[in-house]
């Protein structure tokens, strides 16, 4: 079973009930890119790779250098997603989390 809940920037992502029916947080992680194509290029590999991953358009607030584009990744292993993204030359400008 799955809930959901609003995160800091006003977007909903998913809480995960473990075996004891508590919900908790799904670790989640902003990876900021400069521009379009980079974003859609890093959300194909990191889903490949078995992460949940979608673009967001920037304009403020975390994850933010002005307009720009975000990847919003759910996963724990954000060093794996990391070095996946920079081999394959996805220019990253920061990564935060939710």
């Amino acid at each position: 079973m799955v809930c959901t809940t609003v995160n800091t920037i006003g977007r909903l992502y998913g809480i995960s009930r473990d075996s004891g029916m508590e919900c908790k947080k799904v670790r989640g992680y902003i990876i900021t890119t400069g521009s379009i194509t980079y974003a859609i290029k890093g959300r194909d590999i990191l889903r490949r790779l078995g992460y949940r991953a979608r673009i967001e358009k920037r304009t403020s607030g975390l994850g933010s250098d002005g307009c720009g584009y975000s990847i919003i990744v759910e996963g724990k292993d954000i060093e794996k997603a990391e070095q996946a993204l920079r081999n394959a030359a996805v220019k990253i400008l920061q990564i935060n989390e939710l």
